[in-house]
């Protein structure tokens, strides 16, 4: 399965994002697009959850404890 990272939208934001949380979520996308939700489970460093309530039916992971990327998979 091949994902599409569409990030374009938000580049100014990740922009500003400290080095840390910039190299995280490269690994995210890198292992998004190469194995899909089941590589993200497996890989130690995210913590995926299932949102609820307005969000629901969405996902995240965590790059740090202020900032997390919220994606849909579809």
């Amino acid at each position: 399965m091949n994902w599409d990272v569409i990030d374009y939208k938000h580049i100014k934001v990740i922009n500003k994002l400290l080095i840390q949380c910039k190299k995280k979520y490269a690994t995210f996308k890198y292992i998004a697009q190469e194995s899909g939700l089941d590589g993200l489970s497996d890989y130690p460093g995210f913590k995926l959850e299932v949102l609820k309530g307005k969000l629901s039916g969405l996902y995240s992971i965590r790059l740090n404890i202020a900032y997390r990327v919220v994606f849909d998979v579809k």
